[in-house]
């Protein structure tokens, strides 16, 4: 799993479904695969500072279905960036006739 900071209205974005793909820097040391998890937790950040998350804040959790190397760094962090997307939460069929939601709501304790 990989986490990401983010804030309330991108985190209730994504439960809403409203929001479906993000630009991020790669992972320092590893690749993002389509079927990764990615956690995309409440932090604080100051001008300047290294995002902190925030103890007890919310998170939301997705999972990766499109993973698209934009050939280009982030500027701030010298890793590539890369389009992420997930699949908006909601009444998709599973097999038994359920639903199979891709994002769901979790606490993350730092």
């Amino acid at each position: 799993m990989h986490t990401y900071p983010s804030d309330e209205r991108r985190i209730s974005d994504v439960e809403r479904g409203r929001s479906c793909e993000a630009v991020v820097p790669a992972p320092a040391g590893t690749t993002l695969q389509v079927g990764d998890s990615v956690l995309f937790a409440l932090s604080s950040t100051g001008p300047g500072a290294e995002p902190r998350y925030v103890k007890g804040g919310d998170s939301v959790l997705v999972s990766l279905t499109v993973v698209t190397d934009l050939g280009t760094n982030d500027p701030d962090t010298g890793r590539p960036l890369v389009r992420i997307a997930w699949t908006a939460p909601g009444p998709e069929a599973r097999p038994d006739g359920g639903e199979r939601p891709h994002a769901r709501r979790s606490r993350r304790a730092t």
